[in-house]
Protein backbone atom coordinates (compact mmCIF):
# COMPACT_ATOMS: atom_id res chain seq x y z
CA UNK A 1 0.00 0.00 0.00
CA UNK A 2 1.28 3.51 -0.92
CA UNK A 3 3.10 5.27 2.06
CA UNK A 4 2.05 8.12 3.72
CA UNK A 5 3.97 11.67 3.32
CA UNK A 6 6.84 12.10 5.49
CA UNK A 7 6.41 15.45 8.05
CA UNK A 8 9.12 17.20 8.85
CA UNK A 9 7.71 20.17 10.97
CA UNK A 10 7.91 19.03 14.65
CA UNK A 11 4.68 21.11 15.45
CA UNK A 12 2.49 18.90 12.60
CA UNK A 13 4.18 15.46 13.74
CA UNK A 14 2.51 16.68 17.41
CA UNK A 15 -0.74 17.49 15.70
CA UNK A 16 -0.64 14.02 13.99
CA UNK A 17 -0.08 11.89 17.36
CA UNK A 18 -2.53 14.09 18.74
CA UNK A 19 -5.05 12.48 16.33
CA UNK A 20 -3.44 9.31 16.30
CA UNK A 21 -3.51 8.81 19.94
CA UNK A 22 -7.43 9.25 19.81
CA UNK A 23 -9.60 7.80 17.17
CA UNK A 24 -7.80 8.36 14.06
CA UNK A 25 -5.35 5.86 12.24
CA UNK A 26 -3.08 6.05 9.02
CA UNK A 27 -4.98 4.49 5.91
CA UNK A 28 -3.33 1.63 5.57
CA UNK A 29 -5.58 -0.50 5.50
CA UNK A 30 -5.36 -2.68 1.68
CA UNK A 31 -8.89 -4.23 2.25
CA UNK A 32 -9.96 -0.17 2.47
CA UNK A 33 -10.67 2.04 0.08
CA UNK A 34 -9.01 4.80 1.52
CA UNK A 35 -5.74 3.12 1.33
CA UNK A 36 -5.75 3.30 -2.02
CA UNK A 37 -5.60 7.87 -1.39
CA UNK A 38 -2.79 7.63 0.79
CA UNK A 39 0.09 9.71 -0.35
CA UNK A 40 -1.02 10.77 -3.58
CA UNK A 41 -0.18 13.27 -5.57
CA UNK A 42 -2.11 16.50 -6.37
CA UNK A 43 0.82 18.87 -7.87
CA UNK A 44 3.22 19.90 -5.30
CA UNK A 45 1.21 18.64 -2.35
CA UNK A 46 0.47 14.87 -1.17
CA UNK A 47 -2.63 13.62 0.60
CA UNK A 48 -2.53 12.05 4.00
CA UNK A 49 -5.24 9.95 4.77
CA UNK A 50 -6.99 9.13 8.41
CA UNK A 51 -9.35 6.89 9.15
CA UNK A 52 -11.47 7.48 12.02
CA UNK A 53 -14.27 5.09 13.71
CA UNK A 54 -17.81 4.26 12.24
CA UNK A 55 -21.10 5.75 13.17
CA UNK A 56 -24.35 4.46 14.08
CA UNK A 57 -24.95 2.84 10.57
CA UNK A 58 -22.08 1.68 10.21
CA UNK A 59 -20.35 4.67 7.76
CA UNK A 60 -16.64 5.52 8.70
CA UNK A 61 -15.27 8.76 9.32
CA UNK A 62 -12.64 9.78 7.03
CA UNK A 63 -10.32 13.15 6.27
CA UNK A 64 -7.88 13.63 4.07
CA UNK A 65 -5.29 16.81 4.84
CA UNK A 66 -2.30 18.07 2.32
CA UNK A 67 1.54 17.57 2.71
CA UNK A 68 3.67 19.78 0.88
CA UNK A 69 7.05 19.31 -0.72
CA UNK A 70 8.79 20.24 2.23
CA UNK A 71 6.92 17.89 4.88
CA UNK A 72 4.62 20.51 6.03
CA UNK A 73 0.85 19.76 6.69
CA UNK A 74 -2.40 21.95 6.03
CA UNK A 75 -3.75 23.58 8.91
CA UNK A 76 -7.08 21.94 8.06
CA UNK A 77 -8.59 18.68 6.41
CA UNK A 78 -9.46 19.66 2.58
CA UNK A 79 -12.16 17.04 3.06
CA UNK A 80 -13.80 15.45 6.00
CA UNK A 81 -16.53 13.40 5.62
CA UNK A 82 -17.85 9.63 6.07
CA UNK A 83 -17.28 6.58 3.59
CA UNK A 84 -19.53 3.78 3.32
CA UNK A 85 -19.45 0.48 1.81
CA UNK A 86 -22.07 -1.99 0.80
CA UNK A 87 -23.19 -5.21 -0.79
CA UNK A 88 -25.50 -3.10 -3.22
CA UNK A 89 -24.18 -0.20 -5.71
CA UNK A 90 -26.60 2.06 -3.64
CA UNK A 91 -24.66 1.20 -0.09
CA UNK A 92 -21.71 2.83 -1.60
CA UNK A 93 -21.06 6.01 -1.37
CA UNK A 94 -18.77 8.99 -0.04
CA UNK A 95 -20.42 12.46 1.99
CA UNK A 96 -18.02 14.99 2.31
CA UNK A 97 -19.62 17.12 4.95
CA UNK A 98 -16.83 19.27 5.58
CA UNK A 99 -14.71 20.75 2.04
CA UNK A 100 -12.25 23.38 1.89
CA UNK A 101 -9.81 22.98 -1.28
CA UNK A 102 -8.62 26.61 -0.45
CA UNK A 103 -6.32 25.34 2.78
CA UNK A 104 -3.39 26.92 4.12
CA UNK A 105 0.23 25.38 4.99
CA UNK A 106 1.47 27.32 7.61
CA UNK A 107 -0.03 30.68 6.85
CA UNK A 108 0.50 29.94 3.06
CA UNK A 109 -1.91 29.47 0.76
CA UNK A 110 -2.60 26.03 -0.59
CA UNK A 111 -5.23 26.58 -2.83
CA UNK A 112 -6.25 23.63 -5.29
CA UNK A 113 -8.40 26.08 -7.37
CA UNK A 114 -5.11 28.38 -7.95
CA UNK A 115 -2.19 25.73 -8.09
CA UNK A 116 -1.90 24.75 -11.55
CA UNK A 117 0.36 24.73 -15.03
CA UNK A 118 -1.61 27.72 -15.94
CA UNK A 119 -4.44 30.03 -15.30
CA UNK A 120 -6.65 28.70 -17.22
CA UNK A 121 -6.08 25.11 -15.73
CA UNK A 122 -6.73 26.93 -12.19
CA UNK A 123 -8.82 23.69 -10.92
CA UNK A 124 -7.52 21.13 -12.18
CA UNK A 125 -5.66 19.75 -8.95
CA UNK A 126 -9.88 20.65 -7.17
CA UNK A 127 -10.76 17.90 -10.20
CA UNK A 128 -7.82 15.22 -9.47
CA UNK A 129 -9.12 15.54 -5.50
CA UNK A 130 -12.90 15.20 -6.76
CA UNK A 131 -12.36 12.57 -9.57
CA UNK A 132 -10.65 10.47 -6.12
CA UNK A 133 -13.24 11.16 -4.32
CA UNK A 134 -15.81 9.73 -6.55
CA UNK A 135 -13.56 6.74 -7.53
CA UNK A 136 -13.99 5.27 -3.68
CA UNK A 137 -17.82 4.93 -4.84
CA UNK A 138 -18.35 1.98 -7.94
CA UNK A 139 -20.75 2.07 -10.91
CA UNK A 140 -24.45 3.01 -9.16
CA UNK A 141 -23.14 4.76 -6.09
CA UNK A 142 -22.84 8.32 -5.53
CA UNK A 143 -20.69 11.45 -4.13
CA UNK A 144 -21.84 14.24 -2.04
CA UNK A 145 -20.52 17.15 -1.50
CA UNK A 146 -21.87 20.09 0.87
CA UNK A 147 -22.07 23.38 -0.51
CA UNK A 148 -22.63 25.91 2.79
CA UNK A 149 -18.52 26.50 3.55
CA UNK A 150 -17.29 29.69 2.47
CA UNK A 151 -15.29 28.37 -0.55
CA UNK A 152 -18.56 26.85 -2.34
CA UNK A 153 -20.35 30.17 -2.05
CA UNK A 154 -20.90 30.26 -6.23
CA UNK A 155 -22.05 27.16 -6.26
CA UNK A 156 -24.44 28.16 -3.35
CA UNK A 157 -26.07 31.18 -5.35
CA UNK A 158 -26.44 29.49 -8.66
CA UNK A 159 -28.12 26.62 -6.59
CA UNK A 160 -30.14 29.19 -5.44
CA UNK A 161 -31.24 30.88 -8.26
CA UNK A 162 -32.49 27.62 -9.96
CA UNK A 163 -29.90 27.03 -12.69
CA UNK A 164 -29.29 23.10 -13.40
CA UNK A 165 -26.74 21.68 -10.67
CA UNK A 166 -24.46 20.65 -13.24
CA UNK A 167 -23.99 24.27 -14.35
CA UNK A 168 -22.75 24.94 -10.79
CA UNK A 169 -18.96 24.23 -9.89
CA UNK A 170 -19.72 21.90 -7.81
CA UNK A 171 -21.70 20.57 -10.14
CA UNK A 172 -19.32 20.66 -12.81
CA UNK A 173 -16.80 18.94 -10.69
CA UNK A 174 -19.38 15.85 -9.87
CA UNK A 175 -19.73 15.82 -13.85
CA UNK A 176 -15.99 15.40 -14.77
CA UNK A 177 -16.07 12.56 -12.14
CA UNK A 178 -18.32 10.31 -13.78
CA UNK A 179 -21.19 11.55 -12.40
CA UNK A 180 -24.34 11.83 -14.59
CA UNK A 181 -27.40 12.46 -12.76
CA UNK A 182 -27.81 15.18 -9.43
CA UNK A 183 -30.00 15.84 -6.46
CA UNK A 184 -29.78 19.40 -4.58
CA UNK A 185 -30.47 18.21 -0.68
CA UNK A 186 -30.93 22.23 -0.23
CA UNK A 187 -32.91 22.31 2.73
CA UNK A 188 -30.15 22.31 5.66
CA UNK A 189 -31.87 20.10 8.59
CA UNK A 190 -28.62 20.11 10.61
CA UNK A 191 -28.13 16.98 12.92
CA UNK A 192 -28.26 13.81 10.83
CA UNK A 193 -28.95 15.38 7.68
CA UNK A 194 -25.90 17.83 7.28
CA UNK A 195 -25.32 21.27 5.21
CA UNK A 196 -26.67 21.68 2.33
CA UNK A 197 -24.80 19.66 -0.19
CA UNK A 198 -24.57 18.65 -4.13
CA UNK A 199 -25.20 14.48 -4.67
CA UNK A 200 -23.68 13.22 -7.75
CA UNK A 201 -24.70 9.57 -8.72
CA UNK A 202 -22.69 7.47 -11.35
CA UNK A 203 -24.58 5.13 -13.73
CA UNK A 204 -24.55 1.82 -13.03
CA UNK A 205 -24.47 0.60 -16.06
CA UNK A 206 -24.07 1.37 -19.80
CA UNK A 207 -27.70 1.58 -20.15
CA UNK A 208 -28.24 3.78 -17.25
CA UNK A 209 -25.38 6.14 -18.44
CA UNK A 210 -27.25 6.64 -22.00
CA UNK A 211 -30.73 7.17 -20.33
CA UNK A 212 -29.31 9.69 -17.88
CA UNK A 213 -26.56 11.31 -20.33
CA UNK A 214 -29.95 11.88 -22.66
CA UNK A 215 -31.85 13.42 -19.84
CA UNK A 216 -28.61 15.73 -18.54
CA UNK A 217 -28.55 16.91 -22.32
CA UNK A 218 -32.14 18.17 -22.71
CA UNK A 219 -32.09 19.65 -19.54
CA UNK A 220 -29.09 21.88 -20.24
CA UNK A 221 -29.84 22.53 -23.21
CA UNK A 222 -32.94 23.98 -22.09
CA UNK A 223 -30.90 25.96 -19.97
CA UNK A 224 -29.26 27.38 -22.56
CA UNK A 225 -32.25 27.65 -24.85
CA UNK A 226 -34.00 30.32 -22.52
CA UNK A 227 -32.98 33.59 -22.14
CA UNK A 228 -30.10 35.13 -20.00
CA UNK A 229 -31.55 36.69 -16.61
CA UNK A 230 -28.92 40.16 -16.49
CA UNK A 231 -29.87 40.00 -12.82
CA UNK A 232 -28.04 37.01 -12.00
CA UNK A 233 -25.18 39.02 -12.88
CA UNK A 234 -21.62 36.60 -13.02
CA UNK A 235 -23.78 33.99 -11.41
CA UNK A 236 -25.63 33.18 -14.13
CA UNK A 237 -22.63 34.31 -16.93
CA UNK A 238 -20.91 31.29 -14.88
CA UNK A 239 -23.72 29.15 -14.51
CA UNK A 240 -24.12 29.54 -18.67
CA UNK A 241 -20.83 29.22 -19.55
CA UNK A 242 -20.54 25.30 -17.72
CA UNK A 243 -23.70 24.69 -19.17
CA UNK A 244 -21.97 25.02 -22.90
CA UNK A 245 -19.22 22.94 -21.65
CA UNK A 246 -21.28 20.32 -20.61
CA UNK A 247 -23.14 20.31 -23.10
CA UNK A 248 -20.24 20.31 -25.51
CA UNK A 249 -18.84 17.23 -23.66
CA UNK A 250 -22.04 15.53 -23.91
CA UNK A 251 -21.90 15.71 -27.70
CA UNK A 252 -18.50 14.06 -27.86
CA UNK A 253 -17.12 17.71 -29.00
CA UNK A 254 -14.79 17.80 -26.21
CA UNK A 255 -14.40 15.91 -22.86
CA UNK A 256 -14.63 17.15 -19.64
CA UNK A 257 -11.13 17.83 -18.95
CA UNK A 258 -10.89 21.52 -17.10
CA UNK A 259 -13.48 24.03 -16.95
CA UNK A 260 -13.04 27.40 -17.66
CA UNK A 261 -12.14 30.83 -15.67
CA UNK A 262 -14.71 31.08 -13.62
Amino acid sequence: MPEPPLLTDAQDKRRLDALLSRAWTLAREAAHPLGGLQGLSLGPYRLLALLGPKNNVGARYFQLLLVDSAGRMSEDAVAFGLHNAGPYPGYNWVEVFRYDPTSRIQGEAADLRATGPSARLRTSLEQELICALAGLAPAGGHLMVEYESPAQKESERILGLGYPPVTSPLGYLLFSAGCRSFRDWYISEGGREGPRKLQGYKPLNEAVAKERTEALRRQVGECLAGPEAPRHGRYGRTARRLAKVVLEALSGEQGPASPPMV
